[in-house]
């Protein structure tokens, strides 16, 4: 499978913290989507800021090395014991597809249907240039765009989603891309609340990746590459794949929301040569959690993530 060559950042942790808060009872739900603790140590995120530092990445021309079924169950079982322990009680979907040799490495609950939180801006950025018919867009909208996806920026998204037509474009893009488990927000004005699957993030990294033509793809990826820290509210953005895969390129879109009962915390991107993996772990952790404690537990998972691909990423 051909991958496009892209510019992604090595980067570290920061620290800050800001709320986006949305008035809503949901309880997170019980059942085989619920991980307990085990015995897997987390490892915390590192509190010290390192800057971005942005470099071409290259391809391999060796055969790609890829994980054995017992490395592949052994992935699975420590990132979801890992966020169990660091949070008992969490929701959560785990995605790891390898994009070299079309196979999916890891999956805990794939197909469940969780709140995006800022992950949808995803959707709308990609619908943006898509009613633009795939065109370059404008100095000013590549900014608003930039702004949007590396500083999350709530209030550029707010414009867009208002300007094009609110739940139509989850809806449009449902259709574009072909997601199974994405639904709008039941109130048109909260974005945040679209729901998504982790396979569906996968497929939409998938479309950004290996469908969109190249300029609109990379107005699009070179943003995630570019992810700010702390984001534009403040909150400390990188946790999961930012503060794991210290050594690794990767571009990443991240979420987080505040229920009344439950914090979303999401961390989603591609990481390695070539944007080789697309990496999704969505989670609904109980509210008690608080944010530096949920956001070490997403961290704890995608840790063990980064150990169990070392090699295979060293490869490519």
């Amino acid at each position: 499978m051909g991958r496009r060559r892209l510019w992604l950042g090595l980067v570290s942790a920061g620290a800050a913290a800001a709320v986006l808060t949305a008035t809503f009872l949901v309880l997170p739900p019980e059942g085989n989507g619920t991980v307990e603790a085990g015995s897997i140590t987390t490892v915390p995120p590192s509190e010290a800021p390192a800057p971005v530092v942005s470099t071409p990445t290259t391809s391999s021309s060796a055969a790609p090395v890829t994980l054995t079924e017992k490395e592949r169950a052994e992935l699975t079982e420590t990132v979801t014991a890992a966020v169990g322990q660091a949070s008992p009680r969490t929701n959560l979907g785990f995605v790891v597809y390898d994009r070299e040799t079309g196979e999916t490495l890891a999956s805990v609950n794939a197909d469940t249907s969780l709140y995006t939180a800022s992950v949808v801006k995803l959707l709308i950025a990609i619908d943006a240039l898509h009613d633009d018919g795939w065109i370059t867009p404008d100095a000013g909208t590549v900014d608003d765009l930039t702004d949007m996806l590396a500083g999350s920026n709530d209030t550029i998204a707010s414009a867009f989603w208002g300007d094009d037509g609110g739940t139509a474009i989850v809806k449009r893009m449902v259709e574009l891309i072909g997601l199974d488990d994405t639904t709008p927000p039941t109130d048109p004005g909260e974005w945040g609340m679209t729901k998504t699957s982790a396979n569906d993030v996968v497929a939409i990294y998938q479309f950004i990746e290996d469908q969109m033509p190249d300029d609109a793809s990379a107005t699009i990826m070179k943003a995630l590459a570019a992810a700010k820290n702390p984001a534009d509210d403040g909150f400390a953005q990188f946790f999961g794949i930012p503060d794991a895969f210290t050594s690794t390129p990767w571009a990443v879109k991240q979420g987080w929301m505040e229920l009344k009962s439950a914090l979303v915390l999401n961390t989603t991107g591609v990481v390695g040569a070539d944007s080789r993996y697309v990496v999704a772990l969505l989670t609904q952790q109980p509210g008690t959690i608080g944010w530096t404690k949920g956001r070490a537990a997403v961290t704890a998972g995608m840790t063990a993530a980064a150990a169990a691909l070392k090699n295979a990423i060293a490869s490519s």
